[in-house]
Protein backbone atom coordinates (compact mmCIF):
# COMPACT_ATOMS: atom_id res chain seq x y z
CA UNK A 1 0.00 0.00 0.00
CA UNK A 2 2.98 2.28 0.88
CA UNK A 3 4.18 2.02 -2.68
CA UNK A 4 1.38 3.04 -4.44
CA UNK A 5 1.15 6.26 -1.94
CA UNK A 6 4.25 6.60 -3.31
CA UNK A 7 3.80 6.54 -6.41
CA UNK A 8 0.89 8.81 -6.41
CA UNK A 9 2.75 11.19 -4.92
CA UNK A 10 5.52 10.81 -7.16
CA UNK A 11 6.09 14.07 -9.58
CA UNK A 12 7.34 11.98 -12.21
CA UNK A 13 5.77 12.97 -15.85
CA UNK A 14 4.56 16.30 -14.33
CA UNK A 15 6.77 18.25 -16.37
CA UNK A 16 5.86 16.58 -19.56
CA UNK A 17 2.19 16.82 -19.00
CA UNK A 18 2.55 20.28 -18.03
CA UNK A 19 4.79 21.00 -21.67
CA UNK A 20 2.05 19.29 -23.59
CA UNK A 21 -0.82 21.91 -21.90
CA UNK A 22 1.96 24.83 -22.76
CA UNK A 23 2.41 23.48 -26.19
CA UNK A 24 -1.12 23.29 -26.88
CA UNK A 25 -1.89 26.87 -25.35
CA UNK A 26 0.88 28.21 -27.86
CA UNK A 27 -0.44 26.39 -30.86
CA UNK A 28 -4.16 27.78 -29.64
CA UNK A 29 -2.99 30.99 -29.55
CA UNK A 30 -0.80 30.85 -33.13
CA UNK A 31 -3.52 29.61 -34.86
CA UNK A 32 -6.23 32.70 -33.61
CA UNK A 33 -3.53 34.80 -34.54
CA UNK A 34 -3.32 33.85 -38.02
CA UNK A 35 -7.06 33.69 -38.24
CA UNK A 36 -6.64 37.22 -37.43
CA UNK A 37 -4.02 38.11 -39.61
CA UNK A 38 -6.25 36.33 -42.20
CA UNK A 39 -9.64 38.77 -41.54
CA UNK A 40 -6.95 41.63 -41.26
CA UNK A 41 -5.75 41.31 -44.77
CA UNK A 42 -9.02 40.24 -46.31
CA UNK A 43 -10.54 43.66 -44.71
CA UNK A 44 -7.54 45.71 -46.48
CA UNK A 45 -8.33 44.12 -49.77
CA UNK A 46 -12.14 44.89 -49.61
CA UNK A 47 -11.12 48.04 -48.89
CA UNK A 48 -8.95 48.90 -51.44
CA UNK A 49 -11.43 46.88 -53.97
CA UNK A 50 -13.95 49.25 -52.86
CA UNK A 51 -11.84 52.49 -52.95
CA UNK A 52 -10.66 51.47 -56.80
CA UNK A 53 -14.16 50.69 -57.68
CA UNK A 54 -15.24 54.12 -56.34
CA UNK A 55 -12.74 55.69 -58.23
CA UNK A 56 -13.83 53.91 -61.66
CA UNK A 57 -17.53 54.21 -60.55
CA UNK A 58 -16.97 58.27 -60.57
CA UNK A 59 -15.39 58.25 -63.88
CA UNK A 60 -17.37 55.80 -65.72
CA UNK A 61 -20.49 54.40 -64.27
CA UNK A 62 -21.49 51.89 -61.66
CA UNK A 63 -21.13 49.39 -63.73
CA UNK A 64 -17.44 50.20 -64.56
CA UNK A 65 -17.13 50.02 -60.47
CA UNK A 66 -17.95 46.59 -59.99
CA UNK A 67 -15.58 45.66 -62.45
CA UNK A 68 -12.58 47.32 -61.31
CA UNK A 69 -13.65 46.00 -57.34
CA UNK A 70 -14.26 42.32 -58.84
CA UNK A 71 -10.74 42.43 -60.71
CA UNK A 72 -8.90 43.58 -57.69
CA UNK A 73 -11.11 40.85 -55.82
CA UNK A 74 -9.70 38.53 -58.77
CA UNK A 75 -6.42 39.63 -58.07
CA UNK A 76 -5.72 39.01 -54.74
CA UNK A 77 -6.63 34.99 -55.14
CA UNK A 78 -8.03 33.05 -51.92
CA UNK A 79 -9.02 36.28 -49.98
CA UNK A 80 -11.00 37.76 -52.65
CA UNK A 81 -12.83 34.43 -53.36
CA UNK A 82 -15.50 35.28 -50.76
CA UNK A 83 -16.04 38.98 -51.47
CA UNK A 84 -18.51 40.77 -54.14
CA UNK A 85 -18.90 44.26 -54.68
CA UNK A 86 -21.97 46.34 -55.72
CA UNK A 87 -22.62 49.93 -56.62
CA UNK A 88 -25.09 52.39 -55.84
CA UNK A 89 -25.80 55.62 -57.04
CA UNK A 90 -27.86 58.29 -55.82
CA UNK A 91 -28.05 61.84 -56.37
CA UNK A 92 -24.62 63.41 -57.77
CA UNK A 93 -22.56 60.34 -55.58
CA UNK A 94 -22.12 56.48 -56.23
CA UNK A 95 -20.98 53.99 -53.35
CA UNK A 96 -19.29 51.04 -53.93
CA UNK A 97 -19.58 48.30 -51.62
CA UNK A 98 -17.62 45.16 -50.71
CA UNK A 99 -18.83 42.20 -48.57
CA UNK A 100 -18.22 39.01 -47.67
CA UNK A 101 -16.47 36.39 -45.61
CA UNK A 102 -12.69 36.42 -44.76
CA UNK A 103 -10.71 33.23 -45.42
CA UNK A 104 -10.99 30.28 -42.64
CA UNK A 105 -8.27 28.91 -42.00
CA UNK A 106 -9.77 25.85 -40.02
CA UNK A 107 -12.59 24.48 -40.72
CA UNK A 108 -13.89 24.99 -37.40
CA UNK A 109 -17.16 27.12 -36.98
CA UNK A 110 -15.67 30.34 -35.42
CA UNK A 111 -17.63 33.51 -35.08
CA UNK A 112 -16.13 35.84 -37.56
CA UNK A 113 -17.71 39.02 -38.20
CA UNK A 114 -18.48 39.68 -42.02
CA UNK A 115 -16.39 41.78 -43.86
CA UNK A 116 -17.58 44.95 -44.92
CA UNK A 117 -15.96 47.76 -46.63
CA UNK A 118 -17.57 51.13 -48.81
CA UNK A 119 -16.18 53.90 -50.57
CA UNK A 120 -18.32 56.83 -51.70
CA UNK A 121 -17.40 59.83 -54.49
CA UNK A 122 -19.45 62.22 -56.37
CA UNK A 123 -19.79 61.14 -60.02
CA UNK A 124 -17.45 63.41 -62.45
CA UNK A 125 -20.75 64.43 -64.81
CA UNK A 126 -19.91 67.89 -66.59
CA UNK A 127 -22.20 70.28 -68.34
CA UNK A 128 -22.77 70.32 -71.96
CA UNK A 129 -21.10 73.10 -72.73
CA UNK A 130 -17.74 71.49 -71.14
CA UNK A 131 -17.99 67.89 -72.74
CA UNK A 132 -18.12 69.25 -76.35
CA UNK A 133 -14.87 70.46 -77.39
Amino acid sequence: MRSVRRTLRSERGDALIEGLFAFALVLLVVGVAAQALAFAHARSVATAAAQDGARAAAAAGPEAGIARANAILGVAGDTGEGLRATAAESGNEVTVTVQGDAPRLFSLPLLLPAVRASASLPLERYSAAEASP
